[in-house]
């Protein structure tokens, strides 16, 4: 269980890291790591799954087809490194999500200020997450 920003509950199965990292080698499909790793997945309020889709199409289209098969809402949540990165992934944009959402991460030199950057886009991309689940 999480709890959103305004104290709800959250039933959610979050995969920590991405889908190419983790699961891909162990795992022949997207519909393999889910139920591998939570077989009420499509029971849940809320799957978080992250993956590189720049280089994974296909693993794309099978998160966004399985989601959509289980009544999910499908969010692409691009965290951009720096604004020219947008390019390789105009094709992952232009799949059947149903929300876009654009996270800033401009690089930065300074290790200290890298990690409260990091705090701060995931504190933010929790608030979004939360937001949408009470629209």
């Amino acid at each position: 269980m999480l709890t959103s920003s305004g104290g709800r509950q959250i039933d959610a199965y979050v995969f920590v890291r991405s889908y190419q990292e983790t699961e891909k080698s162990s795992h022949k499909s997207v519909a393999e790591a889910l139920k591998e790793n939570d077989s009420q997945w499509k029971r849940r309020e809320l799957i978080i799954f992250p993956s590189h889709v720049s280089n994974s199409e296909d693993d794309a289209r099978e998160m966004i087809s399985l989601a959509h098969q289980a009544g999910f809402d499908t969010v692409c949540a691009a965290v951009l490194l720096d604004t020219d990165r947008r390019s390789p992934i105009a094709d992952i944009w232009e799949m059947n999500w149903d929300e876009r959402w654009t996270v800033p991460n401009p690089t930065q030199d300074d290790e200290e200020t890298r990690r409260a950057q990091l705090r701060a886009l995931g504190r933010d991309l929790w608030w979004w997450i939360c937001k949408a689940l009470v629209a």
